[in-house]
């Protein structure tokens, strides 16, 4: 039974961060890219499962150091067995403009801190992921699919691509992405697995 991973990277990044701070950690709790979080959720699967691969779908800000640091990141992640990374540009949000409809002046720095309210959005990860689910699929890459991500867009395909034979497996935090949850063929709870997640090695 094939395996393919498709991850949306900051559903599974922003849910982990906040999944370790209700539990009280103060440090930054890593995630276990290379070899850990594709052996631990294929033990999931089952004995006869064979994994043919993680993608990786992430958005950046070029204008951030920030995010700037993380592509890097995310480049070496690329390298990593079976691995492929798809980075998109993230696009800017629409001004923050006064609700004064006489004035609607727009507001690029908060005029208290002069704290920065430019903001970006992701376009594009979503329609991405979607059309490799379904390509790959369709190429009869995978038998079973991982998907981490909590997009109740994805419905719709998920349902598509299991009444033609392959199969949806949802990974992510328990009280989280219900409808996607409830559409896919089974589910992965983070939360069941983070004792293995956390102590098997990288090396």
């Amino acid at each position: 039974m094939r395996v393919k991973i498709f991850i949306d990277f900051w559903n599974l990044q922003l849910s982990w961060n906040e999944y370790h701070q209700n539990l009280g950690s103060s440090a930054t709790v890593k995630i276990p890219w290379n070899k850990t979080l594709p052996q631990v959720l294929l033990s999931r699967v089952g004995s006869d499962a064979v994994y043919a691969g993680t993608h990786v779908y992430a958005s950046v800000n070029p204008k951030s150091a920030a995010d700037r640091k993380l592509n890097a990141f995310l480049q070496i992640m690329d390298t990593f067995p079976g691995y492929r990374v798809t980075v998109k540009q993230r696009r800017p949000a629409k001004p923050v403009r006064c609700t004064n409809e006489g004035c609607r002046q727009e507001i690029r720095t908060c005029p208290h801190c002069r704290n920065d309210l430019t903001r970006t959005v992701e376009k594009g990860v979503d329609t991405t992921i979607a059309i490799e689910l379904f390509e790959l699929a369709f190429d009869d890459v995978y038998d079973r699919a991982i998907l981490i991500s909590g997009d109740a867009d994805f419905v719709p395909a998920i349902e598509y691509i299991q009444r033609r034979g392959k199969y949806i497996i949802h990974a992510g935090f328990k009280g989280q992405s219900y409808d996607i949850r409830k559409a896919s063929w089974d589910h992965i709870y983070f939360d069941d697995a983070m004792a293995d997640l956390l102590t098997a090695s990288e090396s």
